[in-house]
Protein backbone atom coordinates (compact mmCIF):
# COMPACT_ATOMS: atom_id res chain seq x y z
CA UNK A 1 0.00 0.00 0.00
CA UNK A 2 1.37 3.15 -0.87
CA UNK A 3 0.64 6.75 0.58
CA UNK A 4 0.64 10.09 -1.27
CA UNK A 5 1.07 13.46 0.45
CA UNK A 6 0.08 16.43 -1.43
CA UNK A 7 -0.16 20.35 0.11
CA UNK A 8 -3.36 21.90 0.23
CA UNK A 9 -3.28 25.73 0.90
CA UNK A 10 -0.69 24.87 4.01
CA UNK A 11 -2.29 21.55 5.17
CA UNK A 12 -0.34 18.78 4.64
CA UNK A 13 -3.24 16.00 3.56
CA UNK A 14 -2.48 11.81 3.38
CA UNK A 15 -4.23 9.99 1.29
CA UNK A 16 -4.59 6.51 1.31
CA UNK A 17 -4.87 4.46 -1.74
CA UNK A 18 -6.47 1.23 -1.61
CA UNK A 19 -8.69 1.97 1.34
CA UNK A 20 -11.70 4.15 1.77
CA UNK A 21 -11.41 7.93 3.46
CA UNK A 22 -13.94 8.02 6.11
CA UNK A 23 -15.26 11.27 7.19
CA UNK A 24 -14.16 12.27 10.64
CA UNK A 25 -17.08 14.62 11.31
CA UNK A 26 -19.87 11.81 10.10
CA UNK A 27 -18.15 9.29 12.47
CA UNK A 28 -19.56 11.05 15.53
CA UNK A 29 -19.63 9.24 18.51
CA UNK A 30 -23.02 9.76 19.77
CA UNK A 31 -26.19 9.93 17.76
CA UNK A 32 -29.51 12.30 18.45
CA UNK A 33 -32.63 10.41 18.58
CA UNK A 34 -36.62 11.77 18.97
CA UNK A 35 -38.66 9.73 20.70
CA UNK A 36 -42.22 9.83 19.59
CA UNK A 37 -45.15 8.35 22.20
CA UNK A 38 -49.11 7.56 21.23
CA UNK A 39 -50.64 11.01 23.06
CA UNK A 40 -50.05 14.43 22.27
CA UNK A 41 -46.76 14.85 25.02
CA UNK A 42 -44.76 15.92 21.90
CA UNK A 43 -41.64 14.41 21.01
CA UNK A 44 -38.80 14.07 23.53
CA UNK A 45 -34.84 14.62 21.90
CA UNK A 46 -32.33 11.68 23.14
CA UNK A 47 -28.13 12.30 22.72
CA UNK A 48 -27.13 8.63 22.85
CA UNK A 49 -23.79 7.34 22.37
CA UNK A 50 -23.96 5.09 18.95
CA UNK A 51 -22.20 1.87 20.73
CA UNK A 52 -24.05 2.23 23.87
CA UNK A 53 -27.37 -0.33 24.30
CA UNK A 54 -30.74 2.12 23.83
CA UNK A 55 -31.73 0.25 27.22
CA UNK A 56 -30.22 3.90 28.54
CA UNK A 57 -32.59 5.32 26.37
CA UNK A 58 -35.67 3.56 26.98
CA UNK A 59 -35.35 3.52 30.85
CA UNK A 60 -34.85 7.46 30.95
CA UNK A 61 -37.78 7.89 28.68
CA UNK A 62 -40.32 5.39 31.11
CA UNK A 63 -38.75 7.15 33.90
CA UNK A 64 -39.75 10.47 32.43
CA UNK A 65 -43.71 9.44 31.46
CA UNK A 66 -43.57 7.37 35.48
CA UNK A 67 -43.66 3.85 34.40
CA UNK A 68 -41.22 0.65 33.75
CA UNK A 69 -39.39 0.92 30.73
CA UNK A 70 -40.94 -2.74 29.72
CA UNK A 71 -44.19 -1.43 29.67
CA UNK A 72 -43.69 0.63 25.94
CA UNK A 73 -43.15 -1.02 22.54
CA UNK A 74 -40.44 0.76 20.60
CA UNK A 75 -40.28 0.62 17.46
CA UNK A 76 -37.87 2.25 14.81
CA UNK A 77 -38.73 4.09 11.32
CA UNK A 78 -39.49 1.22 9.26
CA UNK A 79 -41.91 -0.55 11.78
CA UNK A 80 -39.84 -2.87 13.51
CA UNK A 81 -39.01 -3.51 17.25
CA UNK A 82 -35.97 -1.60 18.78
CA UNK A 83 -34.85 -4.45 21.67
CA UNK A 84 -33.37 -3.40 24.95
CA UNK A 85 -29.51 -5.00 24.19
CA UNK A 86 -30.18 -3.34 20.35
CA UNK A 87 -27.45 0.07 19.65
CA UNK A 88 -27.55 2.75 17.06
CA UNK A 89 -24.97 1.22 15.05
CA UNK A 90 -26.54 -2.72 14.83
CA UNK A 91 -29.70 -0.40 13.60
CA UNK A 92 -28.05 2.13 11.77
CA UNK A 93 -29.80 5.15 13.29
CA UNK A 94 -28.82 8.57 11.97
CA UNK A 95 -29.22 11.84 13.88
CA UNK A 96 -32.79 12.92 13.91
CA UNK A 97 -34.31 9.47 13.44
CA UNK A 98 -37.59 8.74 15.36
CA UNK A 99 -38.31 5.94 17.31
CA UNK A 100 -41.70 5.25 18.16
CA UNK A 101 -42.94 4.10 21.73
CA UNK A 102 -46.11 2.34 22.00
CA UNK A 103 -48.35 1.17 24.91
CA UNK A 104 -49.64 -2.35 24.61
CA UNK A 105 -53.47 -2.29 23.45
CA UNK A 106 -55.49 -3.04 26.73
CA UNK A 107 -58.80 -3.89 25.16
CA UNK A 108 -60.61 -6.31 23.60
CA UNK A 109 -63.91 -7.26 21.87
CA UNK A 110 -66.59 -9.09 23.75
CA UNK A 111 -70.39 -8.73 23.83
CA UNK A 112 -73.09 -10.88 25.12
CA UNK A 113 -75.60 -12.61 23.20
CA UNK A 114 -78.83 -13.61 24.26
CA UNK A 115 -79.73 -17.15 23.30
Amino acid sequence: MSTKSSSIHGRNEVKMEGEKRKDVESESTHVTLNVKGQNDEGVKVFRVRRKAKLLKLMELYAKMRGVEWNTFRFLSDDGSRIREYHTADELELKDGDQIDALLPQQSGFWSFYSI
